[in-house]
Order: C-alpha cells, then structure tokens, then sequence
C-alpha cells in the first residue's frame, strides 16, 4: 500500500493509439520522477503528482455505426443526440466520431444501429505485401490483451487484391508479427466464439481497419432466446415505429403482429428503455484493452435511470398460435416494462372497431405460402379491414412484397424504402 525507495513501479499504458515513442518517453519521465520519491510516500499522492505531471485527455475514436438502407437519417439524428460528433451519413451507415463514454453509450442505448465499428487505420494498398505493412503499422498490443482470441472478417472489393482466405491469413500475420515483436505475444485466431472481431474492407481506393465494438449484433436484443426465428428483426421493427411518428398517447395496433416484435419495439421506445437492457453477450469493446469497467458500470446505471413507466395503449393480434404463444412468453418474462402490451388471438376480420386516433403498423405476410389465397387478393381483403375498423388511423404496412402492395385499392401517402421492402402510409 505504501511506495518505498527502491519498488518497482509498473505504468501501463493502453490508448489503443499511443505511440510506441510516446510510451517510451512517458516511461522515462515516471523512471527519473520516482527514483526521487521519499521513502512512505502513499500511492495516492503520488497517484495524484502523476496525473498532474501527464493531464488526462479525453480519447477520441472514429466510428462506423451499420443500419439497413433508407434508416441512415434516422440513425444520424440518434448517434447525435447520443453524444456523438463529426457525424456524416454513408450507404446503409453512418460514421461519427466519439469519446469512450459516448461509445458505450451508443451501443447501450442505440436501437438503430446494427453494428459499430471502431476505425483503427486507413491506408492505401495495391498488393499483398502493402496491405500486410499497413496492418503491421497498428498497435495491436495496446488493443488486443493477453489471452483474447480474433477473427478476421475480410472482404475485398479490389482488382488488385482478391477476396480469398489467404489474404485473411496474412492479416492474422501481419498482426501476430506486431505483437512478437513488441510484448512477444500473439492472439489465437477463433472462428467460431472469438473475443474480437477485426474487420478489414479492402477497394481500390482504401484499405480500412476496423474492429468490432458490439460482437453479437445489436439487433439481438436479449428479451428472448436467440433461437427462435421471427419475421421481423428487432432493428427493422424499431425504424418502423420512428417512421410511422407514432407518439406514447396514441394507441398502437398491429394486427399481424406474429412474435410481437413491433409493438415490444415500440413500448421501449416510450420507456426510454435502453436497446441493450437485456442482452446476454458481452460486447466486444469489454475485451479490448482499454476497457474502463467503472465507466461502462456509470454509463448503464444512467441510462436506466432514464427508463419511465408511463401507460402505454399498445395491442397485437395473429391467427398464429405457436407466434402468439412467443409473444405473450416475451411480455410475461419481462412485465416490468412491457405488461401494458394486450396480445390475443384473432384474425383481422374480428379486429374491434376502434374510433379513437391512433397508429396501425404491421408488416402482413409477404409469401403466398403463408395465406390461402393470391398474395394481391390478400392485400386487398386486409386493406378493406383495416379502413373499417380503423377509419381514423394512420394505417403503415410494410412488406418486401411491392408488386402486391401496388394492388391495394387505396392511394399511398408515402412510400419509403426500407432494407428490400417499401413502407406505406394509407390514411384511411
């Protein structure tokens, strides 16, 4: 507990962008100043002489936040009010720039992204032999620690270098070769659970390094198993409820709800409940480096302390059992934020008329397979339903299905592409 002359004093130092020449020199300076230490000086103070000699900075990173396509916008406007800066939407992404809190705080509480990846280096490379120096020149040592396993995920789009698993294995070298030579340590590669994922897109133009902040996509969200198949992903099912302007006082309807997806989706929303609240993995950023526990612990406890319990009128229904079952299990695990979502059982035939203003968003089948008619006649005949019983909603349907969207009678308000289908506003 106490510092005497003669102990060894190990500094380490583990910004994932700090130069090898920096590291030395700080070293340096923490050698000459304490061989000068007093014999009992408390390792508080002199805790607090080196933080006074070496002022902390806060560390800023370039992000590469995934979404699917016509979502960039909206993912735009919430990396910004998460904190994030430098923000500039990109093809089915968008990219900011970040402290370590903002970091965490993004993949905490995003519910429009999918992926967020930390970008380490940007080079240019015409060859093999290019891109092995470019990715040697990264400090891995200071981003990778001791027994933490990778797997590279790469992907070419240049002429020059080609898209094969060798180029993969020379990515992995050029990384264990930096780090024997450095710490004379190198990671195991992992292709099935590894603690890091390094990402590296290659074009003509660029290669850029990046590794994978989240692991497990975010659209895992944690408040059912994994294992069970839905037809709507969890980060579609949130950028529908932004597109639609539904507000917490309307009513929400989805009558094809299947695993109600859209109408979870939207009580975290209103809640303000953070999109990661539930998850079961670890994130990747939790096995880099330079991971501040005691942030991420402050960071989470603010965030649910954000979370409210206002009332919430939200209600789905679906012909199918086994989905309906799924739906009801999700809401009864967790019904200290969802118990004020009503599922039931029923097709949209028997749907209760509702005169109250409200938002009906559903994503209807769009496999002929799945009803016992022509995918045009069925939109048809739910179209009708949907205008009786809620003749004074917003009705939003999306379905990958365009060409039967086209055969419903009514005129289209809005037409917004999503990911490979339309969404499609009818004010009945």
């Amino acid at each position: 507990n106490r510092l005497c002359r003669g102990s060894r004093v190990r500094v380490p130092f583990t910004a994932p962008i700090i130069s090898n020449k920096r590291i030395l020199s700080l070293a340096k300076s923490v050698k000459l100043f304490c061989v000068r230490v007093v014999d009992n000086l408390p390792l508080q103070n002199l805790k607090k002489r080196l933080l006074a000699i070496f002022p902390t900075k806060k560390h800023i990173v370039k992000l590469i936040a995934k979404t699917l396509f016509g979502a960039e916008e909206l993912l735009s406007e919430e990396l910004k009010s998460l904190g994030a800066t430098e923000v500039e939407v990109q093809r089915r992404a968008v990219s900011c720039s970040a402290d370590k809190k903002t970091l965490y705080k993004i993949c905490y509480q995003s519910r429009l992204a999918i992926r967020v990846m930390i970008l380490l280096s940007e080079f240019k490379a015409d060859n093999e032999n290019e891109l092995y120096k470019g990715v040697r020149s990264i400090e891995w040592n200071t981003i990778i620690p001791q027994g933490k396993t990778v797997f590279i995920d790469y992907i070419s789009f240049s002429q020059n270098i080609d898209n094969t698993s060798y180029v993969a294995q020379t990515v992995y070298d050029a990384i264990s070769d930096q780090m024997l030579t450095v710490e004379e340590r190198c990671p195991r590669s992992d292709n099935d659970n590894p603690d890091l994922l390094i990402n590296v897109h290659v074009t003509d133009e660029r290669v850029a390094v990046s590794v994978d902040a989240v692991g497990a996509s975010l659209n895992r969200r944690g408040y059912r198993s994994d294992n069970i198949e839905v037809a709507t992903n969890e980060v579609l099912a949130a950028i529908l409820v932004d597109l639609s302007g539904w507000k917490p006082t309307q009513a929400l309807v989805d009558p094809m709800c299947g695993a109600g997806t859209i109408c979870i989706e939207a009580a975290m929303k209103a809640r303000r409940i953070p999109a990661a609240k539930y998850r079961r993995y670890a994130f990747g950023f939790e096995n880099m480096s330079d991971f501040d526990s005691a942030l991420w612990e402050s960071v989470k406890n603010e965030a649910d302390s954000q979370i409210n319990h206002i009332k919430l009128n939200i209600v789905g229904s679906d012909i199918d059992t086994d989905a309906i079952d799924l739906a009801k299990t999700t809401i009864l695990e967790n019904k200290e934020h969802f118990s004020d979502i009503r599922i039931s059982r029923c097709s949209i035939k028997e749907q209760t008329r509702m005169t109250q203003e409200g938002v009906v968003l559903t994503c209807p089948p769009y496999n002929a397979d799945e009803t016992r008619r022509g995918l045009n006649d069925f939109y048809k005949e739910i179209t009708y339903h949907l205008s009786h019983n809620f003749p004074d909603f917003d009705v939003w349907i999306y379905s990958p299905a365009r060409e039967a969207l086209d055969n419903i009678e009514f005129q289209a308000a809005e037409d917004i592409r999503i990911s490979d289908g339309s969404l499609r506003l009818y004010p009945f």
